[in-house]
């Protein structure tokens, strides 16, 4: 026989259908237990000391040799109890499910009255986040599978073990309990996103084979002249041909700029400050939506490269070529922390953007990915796309701001879309996550 029933939600997983557990039971109290057997032993010593007969003993003699072989037996199938869960690393994508099979086998020719086997989940920082108890009872020799279905509502890594099994006597008055280290490790990697509505990704080829344009700037190689426009750097007014020209026109110098045509994507792990629910939420969209980019990249042609920072807050990179790359960086990427807590560290990621966008080589196409309004970090988006460079917002919006709080969330990216930035909405939902413009 099989039981299947879905784990429950708490914190990072959710219940896989509404369907009741056909396989837990209802233990009787302990209080009632103890009360039981404290009326039974009444019932015993009472008649012994009102009768003072020989015979007002037998009750007394049966209860205890009852109590003694009770014991006995429970020393005896207790040891014959066998568990086995599938040891290895499973993996879905976030909001699947995934299943344990364990199965639980009587291996004595006594039948076992009551057995409780406990399985749990850990969370995303490794605690107990949620158990379940199966309770069932095994005849002389036999065995039984349990199926434990988890769907998975965040990225991430998890556990899942069987934590105790706990055999009871026949009358219940005894139990032993074996604790049992046997884990599963359960890897939730991103869920596919669709990015055919976003116009930055359909440019991209077109603007990587299009860099080398004429610009305002100190390179090397000359292209052209135009008429001075303000902001222009003196240095490359060409004064000579200015002098001659009529009207005291003044002409600048434009050069060509030599960039990366590829993609860097820069991730910004610091959010505003929210609950931590919400926190997992915008770290799920946030790696999705760069999952999502470097495939759309891969299948146009263009190399992406994904740049963040690590759990110890170093400066690292990846090229997510593979579902293992994948996984690899779901595990290296520093956990969403607010920033009004993170110091000196949140001003990393304005330099990594800066580093990708405006050094000479840089790079032509830049997505900057983040789910706060950080003025540096806009700054240098608005710097990049100054120099003709492909820039590109993806914001993670905290899902509890309604109203005028998501709007005022919402301004300074409106005003990156006045100088022709272009700005995306990242929205995470239970089983997946939704990109739209803004």
């Amino acid at each position: 026989m099989a039981f299947r029933f879905p784990f429950g939600k708490k914190g990072s997983y959710r219940k896989a259908d509404s369907g009741k557990d056909r396989a837990s039971g209802r233990a009787v109290p302990r209080v009632l237990r103890i009360l039981l057997v404290l009326v039974g032993v009444a019932l015993l010593v009472i008649p012994v000391l009102l009768l003072a007969h020989p015979i007002s003993y037998v009750p007394l003699i049966v209860a205890v040799l009852t109590v003694g072989l009770s014991w006995l037996y429970l020393r005896a199938v207790s040891r014959s109890v066998s568990v086995a869960l599938e040891e290895g690393s499973l993996t879905c994508e976030r909001g699947h499910e995934a299943g344990f099979a364990i199965r639980l086998a009587n291996r004595s020719v006594l039948p076992i009255a009551r057995v409780e086997l406990t399985f749990f989940m850990t969370n995303l920082f490794g605690d107990v986040d949620d158990v379940r108890t199966l309770v069932c009872s095994l005849g002389p020799s036999q065995s039984t599978e349990a199926f434990f279905d988890a769907s998975f509502v965040h990225l991430g890594k998890y556990q899942a073990g069987i934590q105790s099994v706990r055999t009871y006597a026949l009358l219940g008055l005894f139990s032993r309990t074996r604790e049992d280290g046997t884990l599963n490790e359960v890897l939730v990697r991103p869920a596919p996103v669709t990015l055919s509505g976003v116009a930055a990704t359909q440019v991209m080829p077109d603007e990587s084979q299009h860099m080398l344009k004429p610009i305002a700037s100190d390179n090397e190689d000359y292209a052209s002249v135009r008429e001075y426009q303000h902001g222009d750097p003196m240095k490359t007014v060409h004064w000579n041909l200015s002098t001659r020209m009529p009207g005291g026109k003044m002409f600048t110098r434009l050069y060509e700029e030599y960039v990366n045509p590829s993609l860097v994507i820069v991730i910004d792990s610091f959010a505003p400050d929210c609950d931590p629910d919400v926190q997992m939420s915008l770290f799920d969209g946030i790696v999705e939506c760069a999952a999502a980019l470097c495939v759309q990249a891969q299948g146009t042609g263009v190399d992406a490269e994904v740049r963040f920072l690590n759990a110890d807050l170093e400066k690292e990179s990846a090229h997510l070529a593979s579902e293992n790359d994948v996984i690899s960086f779901i595990g290296a990427v520093h956990r969403m922390t607010p920033a009004s807590k993170a110091g000196s560290d949140a001003d990393e990621v304005a330099d990594m953007l800066r580093a990708a966008g405006l050094q000479t080589h840089g790079f032509g196409n830049v997505a900057f990915l983040t789910s706060r309004a950080d003025e540096a970090c806009l700054e240098v988006l608005t710097s990049i796309r100054m120099r003709r460079r492909n820039a590109m917002a993806f914001v993670a919006v905290p899902r509890e701001l309604e109203g005028r709080e998501r709007d005022a969330f919402w301004a300074p990216f409106a005003a990156l879309e006045s100088v022709g930035v272009n700005c995306y909405t990242v929205e995470s939902t239970p089983v997946g996550t939704e990109v739209s413009g803004l």
